[in-house]
């Protein structure tokens, strides 16, 4: 009671609503949700979810601090966030999310580590922006060789946790990680 009344002191000019047993309220939810999985169908991104990616350098258009002169001498533009998921976006539990394509960096590559990230930023740059976390990372491993070859990297969001997917696509072998949204 003393937390509200100091609120309602501070912001006079504003209607405080107080809903009576707000704990219970959560409390509640939870026990539907424990006995109704399903109850919840659809919600509402909270963050902004992508992937980490390299490409081809462009002068003026990235930052030198970026720049890297790969083993195969050229040069590229490290830390992109590849976007899959923003903000606001409404997600259908689950169902995958925005599937994206994404092909090796070199043509001996054995696997793909693909780092997931999260940020309440709409429209994110780059991994090391202020905001961005990495919130799970995932090793795909891909057959043959040359850059032709590609993985599909999907989210799906379930209840209480999110399921990256990366299918490499010669094979069709999927790779997952779930992540906890409780953590």
């Amino acid at each position: 009671m003393f937390l509200q009344e100091a609120i309602k002191k501070r912001f006079t000019q504003l209607k405080i609503i107080v809903p009576p047993d707000a704990g219970l309220a959560v409390l509640k939810g939870a026990v539907i949700y424990g006995h109704s999985p399903m109850a919840i169908t659809e919600r509402v991104s909270k963050y902004t979810y992508g992937i980490d990616v390299v490409c081809t350098f462009i002068n003026g258009e990235h930052p030198w601090s970026k720049r890297q002169i790969q083993k195969d001498g050229v040069i590229r533009c490290t830390d992109i966030f590849s976007k899959l998921v923003e903000v606001g976006d409404k997600l259908v539990v689950g169902q995958a999310q925005n599937e994206e394509s994404y092909i090796p960096v070199f043509d001996d590559q054995k696997s793909m580590d693909v780092s997931i990230f999260a940020t309440c930023d709409k429209n994110p740059k780059f991994t090391t922006d202020d905001g961005c976390k990495k919130i799970g990372s995932i090793e795909v491993p891909l057959a043959g060789s040359g850059t032709e070859r590609s993985v599909e990297v999907r989210m799906i969001f379930g209840g209480t946790e999110i399921t990256v997917e990366c299918q490499e696509t010669a094979t069709g072998k999927i790779t997952r990680l779930p992540i906890n949204f409780l953590i």
